[in-house]
C-alpha cells in the first residue's frame, strides 16, 4: 500500500500520484507477456508473443478493425482455411460466440492463442495502417522548425502529387515518385494495376510499403513515359519487357532497371534503383563478427579456391561479394567479373555481362575468362552443371572464384553443389567458405524496450546455448529485455531505418570434408559446423536483437531456423545426458551393504526418506546387474520389480501416498510434465555416479523410460543401458564354439544378409553389436539404423528412426545407402519395403545385419517370403540366419543331482538328433544340476545369463530348398543333417554341462 503524508500540498499529492501511476504502468508493461502466458496455461490454450511474430497486413485485414476492437480478438495469420486468432480474454463468452460465428460463416479452421494487450495493439496498428500518401499530412502537422523544413524538402513533392496529380505533367509525376523512393531509401518501385486504380508501393529496407493509389487514366501516361526512358516498345502490351536508364544527381547517380509484365488489369512495372554508394561497403562494415569474420578474412585472402555467398534474391549476396572485391582490388591482381546484368561499375576491374541473344552464358563467359589469366573471378551466379564444373576447376587451378548460389543456408550449399554435378571429393579442396546471409531491418532510435515472455526467453537461451566457445562471440548471460519498433518522423513512422546483415560462415575442415565424402545430410553438416564454431543466421540475428540492433520479429521473418536449432539443442542435451540423477560414493556404499538379501534391500528402500528412494533403487539396480525396473501401482501399494537375468522379481513395495513424489521425480528427470497423464510417454535420462564403484566401470548409465497409464495409475518401466554389464565381445556371450565359428564366417563375407531372430529381450541386439565390434575397422564404413540407439559405438555412424516424422526403417535405409557403406545394421526388418530394400542392398555389394521376429532360424525364410521377397533373391542374398534365447546361468553354488526319468528321456531324445557333422561330442545323460543359492547370487541360485542359439548357414542345399519354396520344417531338417545345432539341442547340452537348468531351457524353448 502507498501512503501519502497528511501535511503534503495538493500539488505534491498530484505529483506523487503521477509517480505511482508511472511505476504501476511500468510494472504492468513489464509483466504483461508473463500474465498472458499464465492465462493461456490456465485455459489450456496456446500462447503467442506477436511482438516477435512477423505479421502481414493482408492477413490481418481479413477481420475488420471494428470487429477486432469490439470483441477483443485479432486475426494474425491466414493460410487457406487455416486461421490463427489471438484473444485477450478467453473467459469472455461473447467473444467466444463471435469466434464460433466467423468460423462457421467462412468455413475456417480456427487456432486460438492468448495474446497480451501490446500484441493486440500491434495488430490493430497494422489493421489501421493507411497508405503513406494518406499519412503525410498528419505527419506534417506534428512537426516544426528544422524537422518541418526537412520534411518539406523530402516529401513536399509527394504531397503536391496527391493534391494536383491531374495538373502536373507526366514527366514531373515520374520524377516526384522516383525522388520520393530515393529520399525514403527505397530499393524498388512497384506499380500494380488493380480494377479501378493503380497501387504504388516502395520496397524500403526489404519490405514493401504501400504509398498510395494512382488514377488508371494517369497511369497510362506514366507507363508510356517509363517505357520511353527504358528504351522499350511503347505499343507492345502483351509481352514482358526489360529496360534500363540512368539518373544523375548531385550526390551520385542511380542506375534504374525496369521490368514490365502484362497482367489482367494492365501492365505492371517494377523499377530497381541501384546506387553506386550501396557497394562501397567494406568487409569490416558488413556485420560479420567473431570467428566468422576471422575465417572470412583468411579464406578470401587465399590465392585460390571458391567463396560462395548463398541466400534468396534481395538478401545482400551481391553487396557482400563487392565488399570482398573492394578489399582485394589492388594493382597487383587482375579481377574479371561476369554478371547478369552488371549492376555496379567498379574502377580497376574488367566487368562483362551475359547475353542470351548472343549465346554468351555464364558457362561460356567463364570459359573465356579463364583464358584471360585472371587472379580473381566473380561469377554472378552458379546456375547449372556446366558453370559449376568450370568454376570448381578454375578454383582448383590457381584462381580465386567468387560467386552466389540459391540455397537456404550454408550447409545446404554442399548438397546443392552435388546436385549440380560437383563430385564430393572435389568440394573440400575447392571451397574456401560458404557465406549464407539475410538482411534484416535495423531498428530506429525510437525503438521501445519491453520484457518478453518466459517462453520467448527460454527459446532464445536454448538457441544461444549451443553456440560453441570456438565462435569467439560474447553470449549474454541473461536476456531481460528485447526491443520492438515504435515509429517517428525520422523513420517515416515505420520503426525501422536501414538494414543490417545476419550471417553464417561455413569453412571446410577435416571433419566437414569427411562428412561430405560420406554424403552426410544438411542437418549433420550443420551440427558439425556449429560444434566447430559456426554461428547460424538465426543465432547471429538473435544476438543482434538482444543488443537492440533489430527486432526478434525481423529475425524470425528472415531465417525461420529456430525449430532446427532447438532440435539440435535437444539432441545435444540427449547426448550429454544432462538430465541425470547423481549418486554419491557414500550412497553406493550404503546400498552395497544392504543387497545380500531381498528382505534387507526392501527394508532399506522402505525406511529411507523419500528423496533417497529413487537413488537407492537405481544404485541397487546397477549393483545387481538389473536389466529393467518395473514400478507398478496396485490397489494397496506400489511394487518395485527388477528383471534380473531375464526374470522379474519383486524387490520392494512403497506406500501409495509416496508414489506421486517418486513418479514426479522420474518425470522431472525424463523431461516430462508431472501434472500431465497420457496413454504412453517415452523419454530418457541418466544415472550419474561420482566415480566407478566395484565392478561398475561406467560413471554414466543411460536409462530408457516408458510411462504407461494403467488401471491404478501410471506404470513406469525403465531399461538400464549399462555398458559395464554388456561386454560387446562375441566370445563372452556364451555362444557355443561351433555356432560362433559359423557366425564369424557368415559375417565376414563382403556382402549378403545375416539375420538374428528371437523375441524381445532375447539378446539379439547385443549379439549384433558384438558382431559389429569384430567388423569395425578403420578401412570399413559401417552405418546403423536403430530404434532407438542403445549403445554408442566409436567408429560407427549410428542413426535413429523417427516414425512420427515419416523417417522409418525403409526411408532411412534408402537414404543411407546413398552414403555407400560397406556394412549396415538395421535395427529390425518390420515390413515388406524394408525387407526388399535390404535384400537388394545385399545383392548389390553391401553386408546387411538385422533382426527379425520369428521363433527359429528356419522360420526366418518364410517370414521374408511372406514379406514379398522372391525366393531366388533370398537364396542368393542370405549368408546365415541365427536364432537365440537367453537362459539364466547357474551360480557356482549349484548342486549336482540325478535327472528324473522324464528329464532323462527328454534330454536323450533331443541330443540324439544332433548330427555328426555338427562337430559336437555328445555326452552321457548321468547328472544335471539345480540352483542352491548363496551370498554371491543373493540366494537366487543363478548369476548372469548365457546364450542358447542356432545358426542356419545358407549352403547350396538350403539355397535350393528356399528357391523351390520348401516348408520351414524341411529346411530345418536339412540344416540339422548338415550340422546345424538347434536351440533345443544347444540348451540340453548346456544342462548336461552344468551351465543352466532343465527348467530354464524348457522355459524358453518349445
Amino acid at each position: 500500500m502507498v501512503r501519502i503524508s497528511q501535511n503534503k500540498t495538493a500539488s505534491n499529492i498530484q505529483q506523487d500520484d503521477e509517480e505511482v501511476g508511472k511505476v504501476l504502468k511500468k510494472l504492468r508493461n513489464k509483466s504483461e507477456e508473463q500474465i498472458a502466458e499464465i492465462v493461456a496455461e490456465e485455459h489450456k490454450l496456446s500462447y503467442v508473443d506477436l511482438n516477435i511474430f512477423p505479421i502481414s497486413v493482408e492477413d490481418v485485414r481479413n477481420l475488420s478493425e471494428e470487429d477486432s476492437r469490439k470483441h477483443g480478438i485479432v486475426l494474425f495469420q491466414k493460410t487457406g482455411t487455416e486461421v490463427r486468432v489471438g484473444i485477450v480474454d478467453p473467459k469472455n463468452q461473447d467473444t467466444l460466440a463471435f469466434i464460433e460465428k466467423i468460423k462457421k460463416e467462412n468455413n475456417w479452421n480456427i487456432h486460438l492463442y492468448v495474446i497480451s494487450n501490446s500484441s493486440f495493439n500491434k495488430v490493430l496498428k497494422k489493421q489501421s495502417e493507411a497508405p503513406f500518401l494518406e499519412n503525410l499530412e498528419s505527419m506534417k502537422i506534428s512537426l516544426s522548425g528544422e524537422d518541418l523544413e526537412k520534411f518539406e524538402n523530402e516529401f513536399g513533392g509527394l504531397i503536391e502529387l496527391k493534391k494536383r496529380i491531374r495538373e502536373i505533367p507526366t514527366t514531373q509525376i515520374v520524377s516526384i515518385i522516383m525522388a520520393g523512393a530515393i529520399k525514403m531509401k527505397g530499393s524498388d518501385i512497384h506499380f500494380e494495376p488493380q480494377k479501378e486504380s493503380v497501387r504504388l508501393r516502395y520496397r524500403i529496407d526489404g519490405v514493401l510499403q504501400e504509398i498510395g493509389d494512382l488514377p488508371m487514366d494517369i497511369y497510362k501516361f506514366i507507363l508510356s513515359r517509363i517505357k520511353m526512358m527504358g528504351k522499350m516498345k511503347i505499343n507492345m502490351r502483351d509481352i514482358a519487357q526489360d529496360g534500363h536508364f540512368a539518373i544523375d544527381l548531385e550526390k551520385g547517380g542511380y542506375n534504374v532497371r525496369v521490368n514490365i509484365i502484362p497482367g489482367s488489369n494492365g501492365e505492371s512495372i517494377v523499377m530497381r534503383l541501384l546506387n553506386q554508394s550501396d557497394i562501397l561497403l567494406s568487409v569490416e562494415d558488413l556485420g560479420i563478427r567473431g570467428l566468422a569474420y576471422e575465417k572470412l578474412q583468411k579464406e578470401m585472402s587465399q590465392p585460390h579456391g571458391m567463396v560462395l555467398t548463398t541466400g534468396p534474391t534481395g538478401s545482400g549476396k551481391t553487396t557482400t561479394l563487392y565488399a570482398i572485391i573492394n578489399k582485394l582490388n589492388t594493382s597487383e591482381v587482375k579481377i574479371i567479373t561476369i554478371e547478369d546484368p552488371v549492376e555496379y561499375e567498379v574502377a580497376g576491374i574488367s566487368q562483362t555481362q551475359v547475353s542470351k541473344e548472343r549465346g554468351y552464358t555464364f558457362s561460356e563467359g567463364l570459359r573465356a575468362i579463364v583464358r584471360q589469366d585472371p587472379d580473381i573471378i566473380l561469377v554472378g551466379e552458379i546456375r547449372d552443371e556446366e558453370t559449376s564444373d568450370i568454376a570448381v576447376n578454375a578454383a582448383l587451378t590457381g584462381h580465386l572464384v567468387l560467386s552466389t548460389l540459391h540455397t537456404n543456408n550454408a550447409p545446404a550449399s554442399v548438397p546443392r553443389l552435388i546436385e549440380l554435378g560437383v563430385k564430393p571429393n572435389l568440394i573440400g579442396p575447392s571451397i574456401n567458405a560458404f557465406i549464407a546471409q539475410r538482411l534484416v531491418r535495423r531498428l530506429c532510435d525510437c525503438k521501445e524496450k519491453y520484457e518478453p515472455a518466459k517462453e520467448t526467453i527460454a527459446s532464445i537461451k536454448k538457441i544461444l546455448s549451443i553456440i560453441s566457445p570456438k565462435a569467439k562471440v560474447e553470449i549474454p548471460k541473461e536476456v531481460e529485455y528485447l526491443y520492438r519498433p515504435k515509429g517517428c518522423s525520422k523513420c517515416h513512422n515505420l520503426g525501422y531505418k536501414g538494414r543490417v546483415g545476419i550471417f553464417e560462415v561455413l569453412t571446410i575442415n577435416e571433419t566437414m570434408e569427411k562428412l561430405i565424402l560420406e554424403m552426410a545430410g544438411e542437418k549433420e553438416l550443420a551440427q558439425a559446423a556449429i560444434e566447430d564454431g559456426m554461428i547460424t543466421m538465426a543465432q547471429d540475428g538473435i544476438l543482434k536483437a538482444v543488443e537492440g540492433i533489430t527486432s526478434m520479429e525481423e529475425v524470425w521473418r528472415a531465417t525461420g531456423q529456430s525449430e532446427f536449432l532447438e532440435e539440435i539443442y535437444e539432441k545435444l542435451m540427449d547426448q550429454s545426458l544432462s538430465r541425470s540423477i547423481a549418486i554419491s560414493k557414500e550412497e553406493m556404499q550404503t546400498v552395497s551393504e544392504n543387497i545380500s538379501s531381498v528382505e534387507k534391500l526392501a527394508q532399506l528402500i522402505r525406511q529411507s526418506n523419500q528423496k533417497n528412494v529413487a537413488k537407492y533403487i537405481f544404485a541397487s539396480s546397477l549393483l545387481l546387474g538389473v536389466g529393467d525396473i518395473h514400478v507398478e501401482p496396485e490397489q494397496d501399494d506400489v511394487k518395485i520389480r527388477y528383471r534380473i537375468d531375464g526374470i522379474l522379481q519383486t524387490i520392494a513395495t512403497i506406500p501409495l501416498n509416496e508414489y506421486p513424489g517418486f513418479l514426479g521425480e522420474i518425470k522431472f528427470l525424463s523431461g516430462l510434465k508431472s501434472d500431465v497423464r497420457e496413454g504412453v510417454k517415452d523419454s530418457r535420462f541418466a544415472i550419474s555416479l561420482e566415480e566407478p564403484f566395484e565392478k561398475i566401470t561406467e560413471t554414466k548409465v543411460d536409462v530408457r523410460v516408458s510411462i504407461i497409464l494403467g488401471g491404478y495409475g501410471e506404470t513406469v518401466v525403465m531399461r538400464l543401458l549399462n555398458k559395464s554389464a554388456v561386454a560387446l565381445n562375441l566370445e563372452t556371450l556364451g555362444i557355443r564354439k561351433q555356432n560362433l565359428e559359423r557366425i564369424l564366417e557368415a559375417s565376414k563375407k563382403p556382402n549378403g544378409i545375416f539375420l538374428n531372430t528371437g523375441p524381445t529381450g532375447s539378446g539379439k541386439t547385443t549379439t549384433l553389436y558384438s558382431v559389429l565390434a569384430t567388423l569395425n575397422k578403420p578401412e570399413v564404413k559401417i552405418i546403423t539404423v536403430e530404434d532407438p540407439i542403445e549403445y554408442q559405438v566409436e567408429g560407427i555412424l549410428q542413426t535413429q528412426v523417427n516414425e512420427k516424422e515419416g523417417y522409418g526403417f525403409s526411408t532411412a535405409l534408402r537414404s543411407l545407402l546413398r552414403q555407400n557403406p560397406d556394412i549396415m545394421m538395421i535395427g529390425e526388418i518390420r515390413d515388406e519395403e524394408t525387407a526388399q530394400i535390404a535384400v537388394q542392398a545385399a545383392l548389390t555389394g553391401h553386408e546387411i545385419l538385422s533382426t527379425l521376429h520369428t521363433n527359429n532360424a528356419a522360420g526366418s525364410v518364410h517370414r521374408l517370403l511372406n514379406m514379398g521377397v522372391r525366393g531366388d533373391d533370398l537364396a542368393a542374398s542370405a549368408n546365415a540366419f541365427m536364432a537365440q534365447r537367453l537362459v539364466r546361468k547357474l551360480c557356482g553354488c549349484k548342486e549336482k543331482i540325478a535327472p528324473s526319468e522324464q528329464e532323462k528321456n527328454e534330454i536323450q531324445k533331443v541330443i540324439a538328433t544332433i548330427s555328426e557333422k555338427s562337430g559336437v561330442e555328445i555326452p552321457q545323460v548321468e547328472f544335471i544340476f539345480k540352483p542352491k543359492g548363496c551370498e554371491k547370487c543373493n540366494n537366487i541360485g543363478y548369476k548372469g545369463r548365457t546364450t542358447i542359439s542356432e545358426v542356419l548357414v545358407i549352403d547350396r542345399d538350403i539355397e535350393e530348398l528356399i528357391s523351390r519354396g520348401a516348408l520351414s520344417s524341411e529346411i530345418e531338417d536339412k540344416a540339422v543333417k548338415n550340422g546345424m545345432i538347434t536351440m533345443a539341442q544347444d540348451g540340453m547340452l548346456k544342462v548336461l554341462e552344468g551351465e543352466t537348468t532343465f527348467e530354464e531351457v524348457k522355459r524358453v524353448v518349445e
